[in-house]
């Protein structure tokens, strides 16, 4: 499996387990099996792209794209990776004295 492909597989464990969720309750909440689920998270299985809408959606989470040229920025702002899966976390902004924003997630 594409290393990416693991990388998403793992995050989305790590969104279900972070809100205390059981792979039965997210399968009942979107529609997918438990066992497609655990497929999915120990990556024996790949996710169509519905699937995956569906699975984030079911955690609170949207599926963006995010060109390459950005990740590092998305990652910065905690618009990307498990910052900005964290439930309860708190988003605060402000312009530095360079007129840069900055974002910080706490929680």
């Amino acid at each position: 499996m594409h290393p990416t492909v693991q990388q998403i597989a793992r995050q989305l464990r790590e969104a279900r387990v972070a809100r205390g969720m059981s792979q039965s309750e997210l399968g009942e909440r979107v529609g997918i099996t438990q066992a497609q689920i655990s497929r999915f998270e120990g990556g024996r299985a790949d996710l169509r792209l519905e699937s995956l809408v569906e699975l984030g959606r079911g955690l609170g989470l949207e599926v963006v794209l995010v060109p390459r040229g950005k990740v590092r920025a998305a990652l910065a702002l905690g618009l990307a990776g498990p910052a900005a899966a964290a439930p309860g976390a708190r988003r605060t902004a402000d312009v530095d004295r360079d007129g840069a924003r900055r974002e910080r997630v706490d929680g």
